[in-house]
């Protein structure tokens, strides 16, 4: 039988990082956590690894919608400031995706904030009763 003490523990902390996410987003109630996560995080994560995304790879990258949704979602995220397309010097056909600087303050702060809140959580769920 799995300890649910600690199950509702992981809950806890996965609903506090969904919770984060909106906050972090606060105004821009259109960037839902399951629709925007895996582009937005894809996007960073492949920029901080030197490797950043195509267009078409981000769209690859995204869990659900049309790809005229997903190229829609892109363009909303550029619009409001999170995303910048850029032109590969080498090939002129070929655009890239990147976070702006605004982008990854939010996510770093994010994600320090939710590493924080579940370290604490999974931490209290194994302290001694």
């Amino acid at each position: 039988m799995p300890d649910l003490d600690e199950l509702i523990d992981w809950m806890d902390a996965l609903e506090l990082y969904a919770r984060d996410w909106d906050q972090t987003f606060g105004e821009q109630t259109n960037y839902f956590t399951q629709e925007f996560w895996y582009m937005l995080i894809g996007c960073v994560r492949a920029h901080w690894a030197g490797h950043p995304l195509t267009v078409s790879q981000l769209t690859q990258r995204m869990k659900s919608g049309s790809n005229r949704t997903r190229e829609e979602r892109i363009k909303r995220a550029v619009d409001d400031g999170y995303l910048i397309k850029v032109r590969d010097d080498q090939d002129g056909r070929a655009s890239y995706v990147r976070p702006t600087p605004e982008l990854e303050t939010m996510v770093i702060g994010h994600l320090m904030r939710t590493l924080a809140r579940v370290r604490e959580t999974m931490q209290r769920s194994k302290a001694p009763q």
